[in-house]
């Protein structure tokens, strides 16, 4: 059917008014329209342009395409021009016409006659040089996490490795420790070792908080112990000593330490301990049912330039049980904001008397999450089970 001029006029004034309201919503769209002739040499440039790379629609009609990309784009981008085919999500590196680098993804349609050949491009272009900048810093966040949690990694290694690996299993008695960090390094600490022949050095402590701060004086705690160890000192005098070296430290860094130090003699069966404000250890005697709290005076670590600690002892008998913790065990909570608390530490362990030590200790946590029922637990917890033979 052929149409008369009249009705090809009104086809074309359609075509004109739809095209018109499409570059309009275009505008109001955000996103940059455009059109090439086939040599790639913009005809039609949507308003948006000057919102994404600051040049008017004018200034960029008869423009090639490739003169405000980057030299590297101009070189890439030429090969989709050449295939003539469609393009979908191209990233284009631009130059804004105040110089910085804009980032477009870009979409190209070629648009064809009834015989193949090319007639012109149309296409868009959509700014995402905000959202790339934004995918950048989440990889460099992503990185520096990755990082993290490798050093975190290292740093749990370390400070596991300075915790003893084994029990010790000796004639007279049987020792045996574990520690719980809250977080991925723990504050907590606890350590048993031969100071001479015939003694026994026993220690735990916590640092206020937990995580890498904490875990740092931990292990400076530890070398003060170790090093001064075969000087042959009493419980007081490594406090003492331990105070001596610790507290600019800790002052400085707003931290303190609890920390208990036992000293066992092997000839004399006699254990003498002294206390830095930490929570008292449970002695269990043979065939009792009751606990004993092993106290003495003294100051937490940190908050006291001198401080004097008192120092007691007691006579240790066969079976006698010596249950040593940080108040990270009585002090979980569970969901009603109920603590585990010491009475009830006191009862479990006195029924689990009989057990060997390294079954107390299991007996004695799985109390604890059966109470708390935690994901994790809120304070580094950690213990020690010593048993005269």
């Amino acid at each position: 059917m052929e149409l008369n001029n009249n009705e090809c006029i009104k086809i074309q004034s359609a075509l004109a008014e739809s095209e018109e309201r499409f570059r309009q919503m275009a505008d109001m769209a955000g996103e940059w329209l455009w059109e090439q002739d086939a040599k790639g040499y913009y005809s039609y440039c949507s308003n948006a342009v000057r919102q994404i790379l600051g040049y008017s629609p004018e200034e960029l009609i008869g423009k090639h395409y490739t003169q405000l990309l980057t030299a590297k784009d101009q070189l890439n981008q030429q090969s989709y021009a050449d295939t003539q085919q469609a393009f979908y999500g191209l990233i284009n590196h631009y130059r804004h016409k105040n110089g910085h680098l804009i980032q477009t993804e870009s979409t190209g349609l070629p648009i064809r006659d009834n015989n193949g050949q090319l007639l012109k491009w149309r296409g868009v272009d959509r700014d995402i040089t905000a959202r790339k900048a934004a995918e950048k810093q989440m990889r460099a966040a992503e990185v520096k996490l990755a990082v993290a949690q490798h050093e975190i990694h290292i740093a749990q290694k370390i400070q596991a490795s300075l915790l003893p690996a084994l029990p010790i299993k000796h004639a007279n008695f049987v020792v045996t420790g574990l520690c719980l960090p809250a977080d991925q390094i723990g504050g907590d600490y606890f350590d048993y070792f031969f100071s001479g022949e015939d003694c026994l050095d026993l220690v735990i402590a916590d640092v206020s908080g937990h995580s890498i701060g904490p875990a740092l004086f931990m292990v400076e705690a530890r070398s003060v112990i170790r090093t001064q160890a075969t000087r042959l000192l009493t419980a007081s005098q490594m406090l003492s000593l331990l105070n001596n070296f610790l507290y600019a430290d800790l002052n400085h860094a707003d931290y303190f330490i609890t920390l208990f130090y036992l000293k066992y003699d092997l000839k004399t069966q006699y254990l003498s301990y002294a206390n830095a404000g930490h929570p008292p250890p449970l002695l269990l005697r043979q065939g009792a049912t009751h606990c004993e709290r092993l106290d003495a005076d003294g100051l937490i670590l940190g908050i006291s330039e001198q401080i004097a600690f008192e120092e007691k002892k007691v006579l240790l008998a066969a079976g006698d049980l010596l249950l040593i913790y940080t108040d990270g065990l009585i002090e979980a909570e569970n969901a009603q904001g109920e603590f585990f608390g010491l009475s009830r530490l006191i009862h479990r362990f006195t029924c689990y008397a009989s057990y060997a030590p390294e079954q107390i200790m299991t007996q004695l946590l799985e109390e604890l999450r059966q109470f708390c029922h935690p994901k994790v637990f809120q304070d580094d917890i950690s213990l020690m089970v010593f048993k005269h033979l």
